[in-house]
């Protein structure tokens, strides 16, 4: 390495107090000298790490002992830094910072990177974790679960014992012929839930007394229960929960501190993205439902019944609020459950194993 000789101003912190002194700082071989009132230290080179300016920001050279140097002129910096480290990628990393081109370039790549993640990484990693996570584990995420949601949207039950015996007994009965997932049913009233039921991460299947009510038969609550076992047995909460944290992470990895940004930037790619899983999934517990409908000779129709009168008619969705909808539209999701016909005979994967009648 060559002598060369820089010299330049800067600011010195003693890493002691927040008091700014000025120095003269210059090269001498292979030790850094630092002058300025009552300051003068000799440092050798190898001790230096350096920081770089971002923006119109200052340049930084950390010293022993939590001491450091801020420098305005970046010329003399990155001349001093080019010379100690010229394989450093300080000195490219300046130069894309310092070309729009370039800074456009990253933030398309970035962006490409958060959505193909959201997207297509975490709903793969989420699969693969749910179905090695320790049962005890997932059994505690959903008991928390749902004693949260005890405290703060979901009221006892106000359904008659009877009525709630007859619909336990019967999915009990149905699920010892055709063994079902590991499940528990929970009968809860809310006003700001509706009719509605789901399924949480350890199995908890929970109904509300409003869709109770408004099936006129025991099989239209059947036929939704048959669906949320799908959910169960696919996991799909579970799976839930951990793309929500692994979106978080990926999130705070790209952009660095997510306070530094709205609360709608940074989450809205999560929304569109969980949204997305949820359509995939609704689907796939519906295909579960159906199976289940068939193999037990229950028809098919009350899904239907039930599921018009939930959400009654659909409105056309356009292109942004049938990609914001976590649930595929109605008239299309219950298509498959029109066509079908009961007790068709089908030989079904586990756990839904039919016994042909």
């Amino acid at each position: 390495m060559h002598n060369i000789s820089i010299t330049f101003k800067a600011d010195f912190f003693d890493g002691k107090t927040s008091v700014a002194h000025v120095v003269e700082v210059s090269l001498d071989g292979d030790f850094l000298r630092v002058r300025g009132v009552q300051i003068n230290q000799i440092i050798p080179t190898t001790q230096l790490a350096f920081s770089a300016a971002v923006g119109s920001a200052k340049a930084i050279i950390h010293l022993p002992n939590g001491a450091e140097l801020q420098i305005a002129d970046l010329a003399s910096y990155d001349a001093l830094a080019k010379h100690l480290k010229p394989t450093s990628l300080l000195h490219i990393t300046r130069f894309l910072e310092n070309h729009l081109g370039f800074a456009v370039l990253a933030l398309f790549f970035s962006g490409a990177f958060i959505f193909a993640g959201l997207r297509y990484g975490l709903p793969a990693l989420a699969l693969s974790a749910a179905n090695y996570l320790p049962v005890e584990m997932a059994t505690k995420i959903g008991g928390e679960s749902l004693q949260l949601m005890d405290k703060w949207l979901l009221l006892p039950s106000q359904l008659p014992m009877a009525r709630r015996q007859v619909i336990t007994k019967r999915l009990s009965d149905i699920c010892h012929e055709q063994h079902c997932p590991a499940y528990r049913l929970y009968f809860r009233k809310s006003s700001s839930i509706g009719a509605n039921a789901f399924a949480l991460p350890a199995g908890d299947i929970v109904v509300t007394d409003d869709l109770v009510n408004i099936a006129k038969a025991d099989d239209e609550v059947l036929s939704v229960l048959f669906h949320e076992l799908g959910h169960v047995q696919h996991r799909h909460s579970l799976r839930l929960s951990i793309q929500s944290a692994g979106a978080a992470a990926l999130l705070v990895g790209v952009t660095g501190d997510l306070s530094s940004v709205s609360d709608l930037a940074a989450g809205l790619p999560s929304l569109l993205m969980q949204s997305g899983y949820q359509r995939d999934m609704e689907n796939e517990a519906d295909a579960h439902a159906l199976q289940m409908l068939n193999a037990t000779c229950i028809d098919p129709q009350h899904f239907v019944a039930i599921m018009q009168r939930i959400g009654g008619a659909d409105k056309p969705h356009n292109g942004v609020s049938n990609w914001l909808s976590s649930h595929p539209n109605t008239e299309r999701r219950i298509q498959a459950f029109q066509a079908s016909k009961p007790c068709i005979e089908i030989t079904l994967k586990s756990p839904v194993n039919a016994h042909v009648k």
